[in-house]
C-alpha cells in the first residue's frame, strides 16, 4: 500500500515549547505577562497564571518583545527576519506588520532590537537594531523608523565585533545605549551619538547587562560571578564602579527595582539574590529554586517579581518577604547536564489511574501531564535528596529516576546514582495512592535490589490489585519478582513489598520483560533466546530460540582448518592456519583482547588471492552464483559484497532504496567541507595568543581527515561499486565502459538486506484478548512473533526497532525504527496498518485511550480507540491527527439546565452556571425554540450518558439535581400536542402512518417505527380524550359558580374551553 500518497495525518503539537528562552515582558501595571513560545506570544494573568490569549502572525522566531513607549496597549515584536509586528494585546488583533529595509538585503539576520526614546520621521519610537552577516564578519547596527521600516542615517563611528552582543537601553530621560561584546562594554549616547568603550576587569567575559531605571547607572555581570555598577561612564577619568560579588558561577540575569535602591541577580546556583545599592554586604536570598535561573523581571509597580528557570517555569516571588507565591508552568523541561546521559530515561509512560502521561522532568522528579486538559497536573518528588548545583569546571552527578511502572493503585520507581567513580547506589521504591490526600505515599523502600542499575520494571496487571506482582531486571542480568505481604514492622502495620524469587539464564544479557494479560506468564529476552517463566515462582517453562539466520545473524559458525599439510599448500600458510586455530580455541574460553589483536594481525598478514576481472566466471554462471551466495544466511552483507567483488558480479538495488542509501553514505562516508569552513570562521573570533594553537589543531584534524578519505577510497568505495552506488562517491579515476553495455538488458535487482549485528532481544511484548498467546520480540534487525500455543515462530519482519508501544484495546503495535520510520500493525497479521517516514527523533511513545472512543474499524481509523503520542528530542509531545482536528473533537458538550435553579442549587459550585444557562434558554423559548428540561449538547446525545460522563468533582450534590434529571426523562406537553395533531388528521392518513411506520413515540415522523408502539400511542390519545370529555361535563354542570353572575360564569366557562381547545383535540359539546 502507498501510505505516503494517502496519508492525511500531520504531527500536531500537544505540549512542550520553551517559554523561557527569551526574557518575558510585564504589562504597564504588571497584571499580565507576555511570553514567547515559538511563533506565538502567550498572554498570562500574573496572579492566577491563566492563559488569556495567544498572539499569532509571526513567520519567524521573535528575538525581542516590547511595549510601545507612548501606547502601552500596543505590543511590538521583532522577528529574526526583520519584521515588526504590532498587536493590540487586549483584543489580540494584529494591527500592522512592517518589514525593515536594512542595508544588506535578506542575507542579514537580526540579532537584537531595542526601542529608543527617540522619535524621527514618525509617531512611533525608533529602534536600535543589530544584525548578523556571514560567519566571521563583524556585526552591523542600524537605527530604524518602526512606523515605516526605513533606516535613519546616523553619523557615528561605532564598530561592533563578531560576537553576538547584549544590548540594553536607558529609560525615561537617560538616553544611553549599553552594548557588551566579549569583555568590551560600549556606552553610546544617542542624543549626540558619542560613544566610549571600556574593558571588563581582568578581561572577563560579560554575561548580562542592565540599565537602572532611576539613575544613570549600569550593572554588568561576568563569568566569574562578579557584578559591577558603572557610574559617570561618560568620561574615562570620572568613571566609577562598585563591586558586588557572591555568585561563584556566571551571572545569568540582573533586574533593578523601580526605585533603583535594590536589584536582583541570579546565577547557575539556582539562588535568587537581592542586593542593596547602598550596602553591598547586605544580601537576601531565595535558595533552592527549581532549576537554574535564566531571567529575572520586576514589574513597574514592584508588585510582581518573575523568575524564569531552565525547567520551563516562571515563578513569582514576593517583593517584601522574598517567598515563593505561585508558579506558572505547563510543561517541565529536563535540563541537560555534562554527563552525556539521556534526558528522559523513563521515556513516555501512561498512568492507568487517570490516563495521564508520565515522564521525567526536574532532577529527581516525575511530571504528570493530562492530555485531555492540556495541563501539567503536578511534579512528584521521588528522590529524597538535595540537588547538587551546576559547576563550571566539574561534572555534577545527581540521583536520577531511570525506570517506573504504574498500576491503578501502585507505582514503582527505580532511581540510580552513578558518578562513574564510586559504588553505584540503586533504590527501588513502591508508592501507594492515597484517596484522601489525592497523592502517592511511599510504602516500601528497598536498597540495592540490583547492581549497577535497572533495565526494566513492570507490573503483572494494570487494573487489578489482588495477587499483584512486580518484576524488575537490572544490569546484573537478574530477574527479581516482588509481591505484597504483611508488614513486619512492629511500629507500623499494613502491607509491604518483598522479594519472592529471582533467576537468570546462562548469564546472558537481558533488556526487556513482559507479563501476559492474565499475569500468569512472564516472558524475558536473554540474548537471542525468549525465556518463558511461571509468574508465580519464576520456574523456567520454555526457552525459544529462532532458527539460524531468522534473527538477522548467524547463530553459530563452523571453522574447519586442516591439521595435515594440504597438497600444494605453502608451508607459511599451514603454519599461519595452525596459529590461528590455536588462538580461536583459546578465545572460546577467554576474552583476552591481546589474542583478538593477534588474530587480526594473522588474518591481515595472510596472502590474498583475488580473482582478476579476466578470470571472472562466465556470464551464464553469474546468476546462479549470485542466488547461491544470497541464500547463505550465515554471511553478513559485507562478506557477500566481498564475494561478489571476487567473482566480478555487479548487482543493483531498487531506486527508492538507492536514493536513501546514497544520501546516507554521502552524509556518513563522504566528508563535508562546510564544517571546516565554519571552524575557519571561528578562528577569526579567537584572540591572537590562542589563534595559532587553534589553527594547528585544525590542521591536524584536516590531515587525519585526508588519511580517512584515502582509506575510504581504497576499501569502501570498491565495495560500493558492486551495488552500483559509486556514481557520486567514486574516486577521481573512473574506468571507461563500453558502449555495448548501455544496450544490455538490466540485471535482476536483489532485495536489499539490513546491516547485520549481534542478535540481542531489546523488546518483548505480549498480545491481548484473542491474541494473548502471541509474543512479539524485537532485535536489532528483526521483529519476530512467537506463538506460545504451538511454540513456533509465526512471522518475522525486517525492521531495526528502537521504540515500541502496545495498545491493549486494539492489539496495535507501534514501532519506530532506527531510520526514524513509524510502523503500526497487529501481531496476528503483521501487515502495516499505517506507515510514516521521516518522523522526528524520539525519546519514547505511548498509546493514550480516548475519552470518547469512535465507533469505527481500525482499517478506517486506526486511532479510533486510542491516540499515539510521541515525545520528541526537542522536548515536545506530539500526536498524529488530520489538520485542524484536536483531541477533544467529538466529545459531548457540557450539560445545560433549562429548569429554574432552586435556591439551594444557587450556592453549589456551578449554581451560577446553571442560572446563566436558564436565562439563555428562556430567551430561546420566548422565540419559539423547542427545548426540554435537560439539554446535553446536541439533541441526538443521550441524557443519561452525558450525566454519567461528568466528572464527580465538578457536579453539585445529587440530591439537588435528581429532580431535574427525572423531569428531563419525561415527555413535554408540547410533544404531546404535536402527537395529537398528527393522530387526529383522519383514518386514512393514520393508517398510512401505521403501515409505513413513520411516527415515533413522541409524535415526530421518522423511519423504522413499530406498529405496536403507534397503537399504544393511539390508545393513550383515546383515554385522554375520554378524560377531557368527562371534565367538560363537570364544567357544564357547574356552569354557574357561587358569587358570579350568569354572564361572568359564561365567560369563565368559555375561557376554560379555549384552554382545552389548545390541546388540538376535537370535543363534542
Amino acid at each position: 500500500m502507498n501510505f505516503e500518497g494517502e496519508d492525511k495525518l500531520e504531527l500536531q503539537h500537544l505540549a512542550g515549547g520553551n517559554i523561557v528562552t527569551q526574557e518575558p515582558v510585564f504589562s504597564e501595571q504588571g497584571r499580565f505577562l507576555f511570553l514567547r513560545s515559538g511563533l506565538k506570544v502567550l498572554v498570562f494573568v500574573s496572579r492566577t497564571g491563566e492563559l488569556t490569549r495567544e498572539l499569532t502572525g509571526a513567520t519567524a522566531p521573535m528575538i525581542s518583545l516590547e511595549l510601545e513607549l507612548n501606547q502601552p496597549e500596543v505590543l511590538v515584536g521583532c522577528t529574526s527576519t526583520g519584521q515588526l509586528l504590532r498587536w493590540h494585546w487586549r483584543t489580540g488583533v494584529l494591527q500592522k506588520t512592517t518589514p525593515m529595509r536594512l542595508k544588506g538585503g535578506s542575507e542579514l539576520q537580526v540579532a537584537t532590537c531595542n526601542f529608543l526614546n527617540l522619535y524621527k520621521e514618525g509617531d512611533t519610537a525608533c529602534a536600535f537594531v543589530t544584525a548578523k552577516r556571514r560567519a566571521g564578519q563583524k556585526l552591523l547596527w542600524f537605527v530604524v523608523n518602526t512606523s515605516t521600516g526605513a533606516v535613519i542615517n546616523i553619523e557615528c563611528g561605532l564598530q561592533l565585533k563578531v560576537r553576538t552582543p547584549q544590548v540594553d537601553v536607558g529609560k525615561k530621560g537617560y538616553k544611553y545605549i549599553v552594548i557588551s561584546q566579549g569583555y568590551y562594554v560600549y556606552f553610546v549616547n544617542y542624543d549626540n551619538w558619542q560613544f566610549i568603550r571600556y574593558k571588563n576587569a581582568n578581561c572577563t567575559l560579560v554575561t548580562c547587562i542592565r540599565f537602572s531605571p532611576a539613575e544613570e547607572a549600569v550593572a554588568t555581570g561576568d563569568e566569574q560571578g562578579r557584578i559591577l555598577i558603572w557610574r559617570q561612564f561618560g568620561n574615562h577619568k570620572t568613571m566609577k564602579n562598585a563591586l558586588y560579588h557572591w555568585h561563584h558561577t556566571a551571572v545569568t540575569s540582573i533586574a533593578f527595582t523601580p526605585t533603583g535602591a535594590n536589584f536582583y541577580s541570579s546565577g547557575m546556583e539556582a539562588v535568587l539574590v537581592k542586593w542593596s545599592m547602598a550596602r553591598p554586604q547586605h544580601r537576601e536570598f531565595v535558595p533552592r529554586m527549581s532549576s537554574i535561573i535564566r531571567h529575572v523581571i520586576v514589574s513597574d509597580g514592584n508588585e510582581h517579581i518573575a523568575v524564569c528557570t531552565d525547567d520551563n517555569a516562571v515563578q513569582f516571588v514576593g517583593p517584601t518577604d522574598q517567598s515563593l507565591i505561585s508558579s506558572l508552568q505547563h510543561f517541565t523541561y529536563s535540563v541537560p547536564d555534562k554527563t552525556g546521559k539521556s534526558l528522559f530515561p523513563l521515556g513516555l509512560c501512561l498512568n492507568p489511574r487517570t490516563n495521564t502521561l508520565v515522564l521525567n522532568g526536574r532532577v529527581g522528579h516525575l511530571q504528570f501531564y493530562s492530555a485531555y486538559t492540556k495541563s501539567l497536573l503536578y511534579n512528584l518528588r521521588v528522590v529524597k535528596a538535595n540537588v547538587l548545583n551546576y559547576e563550571t569546571d566539574r561534572i555534577i552527578y545527581n540521583t536520577r529516576v531511570t525506570r517506573a511502572a504504574f498500576n491503578i493503585d501502585w507505582m514503582a520507581t527505580g532511581e540510580v546514582y552513578n558518578d562513574e567513580k564510586n559504588f553505584t547506589e540503586v533504590r527501588l521504591k513502591f508508592w501507594l495512592y492515597n484517596e484522601k490526600l489525592q497523592r502517592y505515599i511511599l510504602n516500601t523502600h528497598i536498597e540495592m535490589p540490583h547492581q549497577y542499575g535497572f533495565k526494566s520494571i513492570t507490573f503483572s496487571n494494570q487494573f487489578q490489585v489482588d495477587h499483584l506482582r512486580c518484576a524488575t531486571i537490572g544490569k546484573d542480568h537478574v530477574i527479581k519478582l516482588w509481591g505484597i505481604a504483611k508488614s513486619e514492622n512492629i511500629y507500623k502495620g499494613g502491607t509491604m513489598w518483598n522479594c519472592l524469587a529471582q533467576t537468570s539464564y546462562k548469564n546472558f544479557p537481558i533488556e526487556s520483560i513482559c507479563f501476559s494479560q492474565d499475569g500468569s506468564v512472564l516472558a524475558a529476552g536473554y540474548g537471542n533466546t525468549l525465556c518463558i517463566y511461571d509468574a508465580r515462582t519464576l520456574a523456567l517453562v520454555h526457552a525459544l530460540t529462532p532458527p539460524g539466520g531468522y534473527d538477522g545473524v548467524a547463530s553459530k559458525v563452523q571453522l574447519r582448518l586442516s591439521k595435515t599439510p594440504l597438497n600444494g599448500a605453502r608451508k607459511e600458510l599451514t603454519d599461519q592456519r595452525q596459529k590461528l586455530w590455536t588462538i580461536l580455541k583459546t578465545l572460546l574460553i577467554s576474552d583476552d583482547q591481546k589474542l583478538v589483536q593477534e588474530a587480526n594481525q594473522l588474518i591481515a598478514a595472510a596472502p590474498r588471492t583475488i580473482l582478476k576481472p579476466d578470470d571472472a566466471p562466465l556470464d551464464d554462471k553469474g546468476p546462479s552464483i549470485f542466488k547461491y551466495i544470497m541464500q547463505m544466511p550465515e554471511l553478513s552483507l559485507h562478506q557477500k559484497l566481498q564475494l561478489f567483488r571476487s567473482f566480478g558480479i555487479e548487482c543493483s538495488i531498487p531506486e527508492q532504496c538507492c536514493k536513501r542509501l546514497v544520501a546516507h553514505l554521502q552524509s556518513c562516508v563522504v566528508p563535508s567541507s562546510s564544517r571546516f569552513k565554519f571552524l575557519g570562521g571561528r578562528l577569526q573570533r579567537i584572540s591572537l595568543r590562542h589563534r595559532f594553537k587553534a589553527k594547528q589543531r585544525l590542521t591536524e584534524v584536516k590531515t587525519r581527515q585526508q588519511q580517512y578519505e584515502q582509506i575510504v577510497n581504497e576499501e569502501v568505495l570498491p565495495l560500493l561499486s558492486v551495488l552500483q552506488l559509486d556514481t557520486q562517491t567514486q574516486p577521481a579515476i573512473a574506468h571507461k565502459r563500453k558502449r555495448t553495455q548501455s544496450t544490455a538488458t538490466p540485471k535482476p535487482r536483489p532485495v536489499p538486506c539490513p546491516m547485520q549485528s549481534l542478535a540481542e532481544i531489546s523488546h518483548v511484548q505480549f498480545g491481548a484478548g484473542g491474541q494473548a498467546h502471541l509474543v512479539t520480540v524485537c532485535t536489532d534487525s528483526r521483529v519476530l512473533i512467537w506463538n506460545l500455543m504451538t511454540l513456533r515462530l509465526q512471522a518475522g519482519l525486517k525492521l531495526s526497532v528502537k521504540h515500541v508501544a502496545f495498545d491493549p484495546q486494539t492489539n496495535l503495535l507501534a514501532v519506530v525504527t532506527r531510520n526514524q520510520e513509524l510502523h503500526v500493525f497487529q501481531p496476528n497479521v503483521p501487515l502495516p496498518v499505517y506507515q510514516r517516514f521521516n518522523i522526528p527523533k524520539l525519546y519514547g511513545l505511548v498509546w493514550l485511550p480516548r475519552r470518547q472512543p469512535k465507533q469505527s474499524s481500525i482499517n478506517i481509523d486506526w486511532q479510533a480507540q486510542s491516540t499515539l503520542h510521541m515525545l520528541t528530542e526537542t522536548q515536545e509531545i506530539v500526536y498524529l491527527a488530520p489538520p485542524g482536528v484536536g483531541l477533544s473533537d467529538g466529545e459531548p458538550a457540557p450539560v445545560a439546565f433549562t429548569q429554574p435553579a432552586s435556591e439551594m442549587l444557587q450556592y453549589a459550585t456551578f449554581g451560577s452556571y446553571a442560572l446563566k444557562q436558564q436565562r439563555a434558554n428562556d430567551t430561546k423559548n420566548s422565540k419559539g425554540a423547542n427545548s426540554g428540561p435537560l439539554i446535553v449538547g446536541q439533541r441526538k446525545t443521550n441524557v443519561p450518558n452525558a450525566l454519567i460522563n461528568l466528572s464527580a468533582h465538578t457536579m453539585p450534590a445529587m440530591s439537588l439535581i435528581c429532580g431535574q434529571f427525572i423531569k428531563s426523562l419525561l415527555t413535554p406537553a408540547e410533544t404531546t400536542s404535536r402527537h395529537n395533531s398528527l393522530m387526529g388528521q383522519g383514518q386514512g392518513q393514520r393508517g398510512q402512518y401505521l403501515s409505513n411506520g413513520t411516527v415515533n413515540g413522541n409524535g415526530l415522523p421518522h423511519e423504522g417505527s413499530d406498529v405496536d408502539d403507534d397503537l399504544e400511542a393511539d390508545d393513550e390519545v383515546k383515554a385522554m380524550a375520554k378524560s377531557l370529555k368527562a371534565r367538560k361535563t363537570l364544567l357544564a354542570q357547574n356552569s354557574t359558580p357561587v358569587g358570579l353572575s350568569s354572564q361572568e360564569a359564561e365567560l369563565a366557562l368559555e375561557a376554560k374551553l379555549q384552554r382545552i381547545r389548545s390541546l388540538d383535540i376535537s370535543l363534542e359539546l
